[in-house]
């Protein structure tokens, strides 16, 4: 019998073998797709961030950095000395119009009280800091300005992960898992992300697709912080001579991932160049969709422990933000595997039991 077991290859589950490997445990990680061709985090923007309402997000977020700036020491590993994940530190801003604006005020509370470093200022003075931006019905902005957030490469992130949890005796293999009763472990972790649902019934992790556009202007911002504009909810930041731009609209059930080209002209580019004047010589020059592994009940995670299993632990439901909580989730669970709570991270919160009781502790923040 195997000792522990993952389902899930993916950036979770790489984590989670990570760590467990690290800790001395002999794990073995089953993916059906080892090309993770329409895995969530090679599709994602590869973002990371502490501005979130619920302070477990928070928290997550600031472990991510930390963990992230110390890539080319601690996943280093002889058949690669020096890794990366091409850190671009540009920060993120956020625009709230009046009706988001008092949630916001909340939200800071928290981010004092786990020591963000949030920058708060009137909508009034967002030109004065950001002169390209139109700061009409915005009420309120929040931004980091000092590298504790940005994003990374998602594909040499997970690589990373990986190669170590190997050096550290971990075994990835192909195969795919239908029924928990076929695996046979001391220890099983279902990190199958929007599949969840398909292996667990009774979690309501399902696939939300997204869609990204890549866009080209005349004039290029390279310090630009990712943004999301919640008046619109549409979001981006530069990719190298380029930019990105997310749709506002998500879709559950979708049949592929064939990006909803129509967002586009309909709601991505008059948003853009309503906030970013320069925006408006946009050129479309390609997109993507991704799934989002949604937690339908709160857009929070699912951790921990299966009430109604031995010996199953799951982690799922990030809503888009997988890649920058999986070293959290990842040291987590290691954490509860082998010591049997939490020891740095308290996230209780994210508990199975709350989901199966219909227990709501919702993450307004999802971009």
């Amino acid at each position: 019998m195997d000792d522990i077991v993952v389902i899930g290859g993916g950036i979770i589950g790489a984590a989670t073998a990570y760590f467990l490997s690290k800790a001395g445990r002999k794990v073995k990680v089953i993916e059906k797709d080892p090309s993770y061709k329409t895995a969530s985090f090679p599709l994602s923007l590869g973002g990371f961030r502490r501005q979130f309402f619920q302070k477990e997000n928070i928290l997550l977020g600031k472990f991510a950095r930390e963990f992230i700036f110390q890539i080319p020491e601690i996943l280093k590993t002889k058949k690669n000395p020096n890794p990366t994940a091409s850190v671009v530190p540009n920060g993120y801003l956020f625009l709230f119009g009046t009706e988001h604006a008092e949630e916001q005020y909340e939200a800071l509370k928290n981010h004092k009280e786990c020591k963000a470093e949030t920058k708060n200022i009137k909508g009034s003075e967002l030109k004065k800091i950001f002169p390209y931006l139109n700061d009409d019905g915005i009420e309120t902005v929040t931004y980091t300005d000092n590298k504790m957030e940005g994003w990374i490469d998602p594909y040499l992130f997970h690589g990373a992960l990986k190669n170590k949890a190997v050096e550290l005796g971990a075994e990835f293999i192909k195969g795919e898992v239908k029924n928990i009763s076929e695996v046979k472990a001391n220890i099983i972790i279902s990190a199958v992300g929007y599949l969840t649902n398909k292996l667990l019934k009774d979690i309501p992790v399902v696939p939300q697709k997204h869609t990204v556009f890549r866009v080209k202007c005349p004039k290029h911002i390279a310090d630009m912080p990712l943004t999301s504009d919640f008046t619109s909810g549409v979001y981006w930041r530069p990719e190298g001579k380029e930019y990105l731009a997310g749709s506002p609209i998500s879709s559950f059930d979708a049949n592929d991932l064939e990006p909803d080209w129509n967002h586009f002209e309909e709601l991505v580019w008059p948003a853009l160049a309503k906030r970013v004047p320069i925006f408006e010589e946009l050129k479309l020059t390609g997109g993507w969709a991704g799934y989002y592994d949604c937690n339908k009940l709160d857009n929070n995670a699912v951790v921990g422990k299966h009430p109604k299993y031995e010996n199953l632990y799951m982690a799922s439901g990030f809503t888009g933000r997988g890649l920058m909580q999986a070293p959290g989730i990842g040291r987590a669970l290691t954490e509860l595997i082998t010591t049997g709570s939490y020891q740095s991270i308290d996230l209780k919160a994210f508990e199975i039991e709350r989901v199966l009781e219909n227990k709501k502790r919702p993450e307004p923040y999802v971009l």
